[in-house]
C-alpha cells in the first residue's frame, strides 16, 4: 500500500481562500477560535495567524520541529478577508487547510535492545 501523497502549499491555500477568502474574519473565528497571534495594522486592518506545528520524536534528544504558518488579512470596515498567506511544509500546511492547529507531537519509543527493558514487562520479546 502506497502512501497518499501530500498535496503542495499552494493549493492547501486554494482550499483556505475557498473556505475563508471574502468573508467576514468572525466566521474564521467561529470556525477555529482564538489565533496564535493577532495584528492591528495602522490602516486599521486586522491580521490573525494561525499555526500547526508536528513535534518528532518529543521529549528526546532527537526532537525536530516541522510546521506552517496561516495569515489571514482582514481590511476595514467590514473585516472581510483579502488575502491569506502560507508559509512552511507541505504537510502542516495541508492539516492547516483541513482546519488543524496547535501542536501534534509525536513520542519517541526507543527500540528494544539488551540494555533497555522491554515496552511490556508482561511480554518476552523472541529477539
Amino acid at each position: 500500500m502506497a502512501c497518499a501523497e501530500v498535496p503542495p502549499v499552494a493549493q492547501s491555500r486554494e482550499a483556505l481562500w475557498s473556505r475563508f477568502g471574502n468573508q467576514p474574519v468572525d466566521n474564521l473565528l467561529m470556525t477555529w477560535g482564538a489565533p496564535s497571534s493577532e495584528t492591528h495594522l495602522t490602516d486599521g486592518s486586522r491580521l490573525l495567524t494561525y499555526e500547526y506545528n508536528t513535534i518528532y520524536d518529543a521529549a528526546s534528544p532527537y526532537e525536530r520541529r516541522s510546521g506552517c504558518k496561516v495569515s489571514f488579512l482582514a481590511h476595514p470596515p467590514k473585516f472581510l478577508i483579502g488575502n491569506i498567506a502560507l508559509e512552511g511544509s507541505a504537510n502542516e500546511c495541508h492539516q492547516l487547510a483541513l482546519g488543524r492547529t496547535g501542536d501534534n507531537a509525536i513520542p519517541y519509543v526507543p527500540m528494544p535492545n539488551e540494555y533497555t527493558p522491554p515496552l511490556y514487562p508482561y511480554h518476552h520479546y523472541p529477539f
